[in-house]
């Protein structure tokens, strides 16, 4: 998805662990080449962490006010 497509960043850092133990709990797609969980498998504990420590939404409905006070993103 482009960048511009998202609205809003979460930081998740605090979950991270919990997030990876998630992912790996489904063995057959971490196994696997293609999808994210074998991909995620594969990298090095440190860029794996850099990639899951954010989350990344995009808000498609209502769309936000430029002068929205709850919009989450400038």
């Amino acid at each position: 998805m482009p960048d511009s497509y998202v609205t809003t960043s979460v930081d998740v850092t605090p979950g991270a662990d919990v997030k990876w133990r998630a992912i790996l709990a489904h063995r057959s797609e971490a196994g696997r080449p293609r999808p994210l969980p074998g991909l995620l498998a594969r990298l090095p504990e440190d860029q794996r962490n850099e990639i899951i420590r954010t989350e990344f939404f995009t808000r498609l409905s209502p769309t936000p006010a430029p002068d929205d006070p709850h919009r989450l993103t400038a």
